[in-house]
């Protein structure tokens, strides 16, 4: 009798191995991949600089979910880039949207196991993240480049309570777009411990709230960093009224420059003319000494409802800054094009004012294979000599 239930436990053993690789082959076997090749040509002559900087890239990124295996999903991408020329003179200072293109190399930025229980999951390891504050690179933004940003984290994300997403991260470490060396970043750590909380309701009637906090404890006290963030979304019709509001702390800036805050109006819609949208945002920094933070990764610079296609927030997010910025969106012979132009204003910041004005091109060429055109031009008041203008071309298929 008792090899007979030796036998059978041995049995039940071989048969559950066998279940389990089964199930593990079927999940490899239901793996989902997607992937991007990329080309893009970026010119810029920095403000106050002698020298135009100028980028040709090609490259790209290839991912895979495998299917799921008792709650359990792994994921990763690989991201690569190669610079087909670089004109940037690196001693006459560097164009920001410029330097993010100069990059060749290869970087796994994406390698994660997940794990799904009901209306919670758990993701930890390499992955791209976009919430309000924490951000990886956002295509279409002025975040975005051949090579994303990305970050080692753990994020539990819950929607037990009805319309609500709840979101509770921990962030390790950071890769940057560029190590600003020709080469992409690498995973390192950037603040000693990150944490994030990110709630997103919409269980009224076409109103979408949002709320996040982000706290990150330096590697050294001076370098504690929190902000706070919240927006809310209303649908009138087809137009969307919004409103937004942040409130930062950076204990690495001056004593006197550490506490910030950001406050924005937006709307967006049809004008009723043909078939012509518009936009017109709003944002007001209050503190006459200290700088907005937006958070942590490139995706956050586009975060401000004022922030420009190409040169980002960091103009509206200067201290003692009013920013207005009007678009109009136009479809025209199977394309989308934008032109928008802003004002910047600031009676106590050293450059002064800021105009911007420019146009964007979006052509879808055929199924999955996109084009788009950028082009900003940017003058200040004071100090620098030289306006900037950026032009920037991507070229993407997707598959």
């Amino acid at each position: 009798m008792k090899k007979i239930s030796s036998l059978s436990l041995i049995a039940s053993i071989l048969l559950a191995g066998s279940a389990y690789a089964d199930n593990l082959n079927e999940a490899f076997a239901k793996s989902k991949y997607k992937g991007e090749l990329k080309a893009a040509y970026v010119h810029s002559n920095f403000l106050g600089t002698k020298t135009s900087d100028s980028v040709t890239a090609v490259g790209g990124n290839l991912g895979m979910v495998t299917g799921d295996f008792y709650g359990f999903k792994a994921g990763a991408t690989l991201q690569a880039s190669s610079v087909l020329h670089d004109g940037i003179d690196y001693s006459d200072g560097v164009s920001k949207r410029a330097n993010y293109f100069d990059a060749s190399g290869a970087v796994l930025s994406e390698s994660y196991l997940e794990y799904t229980l009901a209306n919670t999951s758990l993701k930890a390891g390499r992955q791209f993240i976009h919430t309000p504050l924490v951000s990886s690179g956002i295509d279409g933004k002025s975040s975005e480049a051949i090579i994303k940003d990305s970050f080692e984290a753990y994020l539990l994300t819950n929607t037990d309570i009805p319309d609500t997403t709840f979101v509770a991260g921990y962030v390790n470490k950071f890769q940057p777009q560029t190590d600003s060396a020709g080469k992409p970043g690498k995973f390192d750590k950037f603040q000693d411990d990150v944490y994030t909380i990110y709630v997103k309701n919409n269980s009224i009637k076409n109103l979408t709230l949002q709320a996040q906090y982000l706290d990150e404890q330096g590697i050294q006290s001076n370098t504690d960093r929190d902000v706070f963030y919240f927006q809310a979304d209303y649908k009138l019709s087809s137009h969307t009224i919004s409103a937004q509001y942040l409130a930062s702390t950076d204990k690495s800036q001056a004593a006197n420059a550490q506490d910030g805050e950001l406050f924005g109006l937006k709307a967006t819609g049809p004008l009723g003319i043909w078939k012509l949208g518009y936009l017109v945002a709003y944002n007001a920094s209050t503190d006459k000494n200290a700088a907005v933070y937006t958070g942590a990764g490139e995706g956050t610079t586009d975060t401000p409802f004022t922030a420009m296609p190409v040169h980002d927030g960091g103009v509206p997010t200067r201290p003692d800054t009013d920013t207005l910025v009007g678009a109009i969106v136009a479809p025209i012979a199977g394309a989308t094009v934008i032109g928008y132009g802003g004002k910047s204003s600031s009676s106590t910041h050293p450059i002064g004012d800021v105009k911007a004005a420019g146009a964007m091109v979006i052509y879808p060429i055929v199924k999955n294979l996109l084009l788009k055109v950028n082009y900003e031009h940017v003058s200040v008041e004071k100090i620098f000599t030289k306006s900037t203008d950026t032009a920037r071309v991507y070229l993407s298929y997707s598959f």
